[in-house]
């Protein structure tokens, strides 16, 4: 028999909107009507509910709706209690400066990596992860880092495959990835070879010991044609120091290179 239809939920449907209403500057009734697959009535009445409880403003010529700053100032309530991220900022700045590159520092949640700070350098890239924003566990290199060295099993974290497809490089089965993984054990860092963008190459390591929060990573990105080696295995060094500064910060196992 087939399957009966879930109900709709409301609240899901309101948290629906206002993850599109972060998508644009301005918005009217039309579109997240459309998107949702309901009423444009109904989209008015949890426009203007928004708006009541200081969410959402309506522009007083165009009639449309945005966004206001109440969920960035609740946004940064909470990342101030990002113990993480205030204890890595230093040793993420000093990364940036070791390698001459763009550093970030993430934690895995439901199978996709989010980044939680990152330090800029001159060095161009192609593509800008800024705070807040996420990608495929498999695709990045901080994700296959925490994938390697966490406390639960690969399959249960991200399943058993196909993954997502990001570039031509990007790995798609769980052969190849259990392969990279026992590669990243052994050297210690996890490679990102254009496998979420073209043209873009990142080096990672995981914090280890990082006991009662999500797993999470610290690497540098770096727009080249190809990586060498020498310049792999350097990278590599510096992020696996850097994740062990780190984790001696937050009290965990500190010592990266016993690995």
């Amino acid at each position: 028999m087939p399957e009966e239809p879930r109900p709709r939920s409301t609240t899901g449907d309101l948290l629906t909107l206002i993850e599109q209403l972060a998508g644009f500057d301005r918005v009217g009734v039309t579109r997240p009507a459309r998107h949702l697959g309901v009423p444009a009535p109904t989209v008015y009445r949890m426009l203007r509910a928004l708006e009541r409880a200081g969410y959402v403003e309506q522009l007083a010529e165009s009639k449309e709706y945005r966004l206001t700053l109440k969920l960035f100032e609740l946004g940064s309530r909470v990342a101030s209690r990002t113990t993480l991220r205030d204890l890595a900022a230093v040793e993420v700045e000093r990364l940036a400066q070791q390698a001459g590159l763009a550093s970030n520092v993430s934690v895995l949640v439901d199978g996709d990596v989010l980044y939680l700070a990152q330090v800029k350098t001159e060095d161009l890239l192609a593509v800008n992860l800024t705070p807040g924003s996420r990608a495929p566990a498999t695709c990045t290199a901080m994700g296959k880092a925490m994938l390697a060295f966490g406390y639960r099993d690969v399959k249960s974290v991200i399943g058993p495959g196909p993954y997502p497809s990001r570039t031509a490089y990007t790995i798609t089965t769980y052969e190849a990835l259990a392969a990279e993984i026992t590669r990243i054990q052994r050297v210690g860092y996890a490679v990102d070879r254009q496998e979420l963008n073209l043209g873009v190459w990142c080096v990672a390591a995981p914090i280890l010991g990082v006991r009662q929060t999500r797993p999470a990573a610290v690497s540098v990105s770096a727009y080249r044609p190809e990586l060498d080696p020498a310049e792999e295995e350097r990278l590599g060094r510096l992020v696996i120091a850097a994740a062990s500064r780190i984790s001696e910060r937050l009290g965990g196992l500190g010592d990266m290179d016993a690995w």
